[in-house]
């Protein structure tokens, strides 16, 4: 059964700022995965069109690594990202804040997905502490 997550922030960035911390490698790099994990920048595949690919591996400390990929589906910059199942949604709340919601589906139920939300969530404070 699919299961759906959903995460709202908001940053002090405008939705400029978040959208190239998404769609730019060299950016991407720097918080992508939960704490303890890192993005491996050469891993980092981002073609930022309908049909283009977005690929990055992850590395642990103790050399585990994690792939997530799929297909962009649709790009409006910078207001709206989708991959597959994941829509990215950055909405400018004015004073220099932007609100990101996050939702996706998941097949993963019970402790994965209580692993995949914590991850989810530790990403997007290294976001936050990254756009500062």
């Amino acid at each position: 059964m699919a299961t759906e997550i959903e995460i709202t922030r908001v940053y002090a960035a405008s939705p400029q700022q978040l959208w190239d911390a998404w769609t730019q490698p060299a950016q991407l790099a720097r918080w992508w995965g939960k704490r303890g994990w890192n993005a491996k920048p050469e891993s980092i595949e981002l073609d930022v069109r309908p049909g283009g690919t977005f690929r990055v591996t992850s590395v642990d400390g103790a050399g585990h690594q994690m792939t997530n990929e799929g297909r962009y589906t649709e790009v409006d910059e910078p207001h709206r990202l989708r991959l597959g199942e994941t829509v990215v949604t950055f909405t400018d709340l004015g004073d220099g804040q932007t609100e990101m919601h996050f939702q996706t589906t998941t097949e993963a139920s019970g402790e994965l997905l209580q692993r995949m939300q914590a991850g989810l969530q530790s990403a997007f404070e290294r976001l936050e502490e990254e756009i500062r």
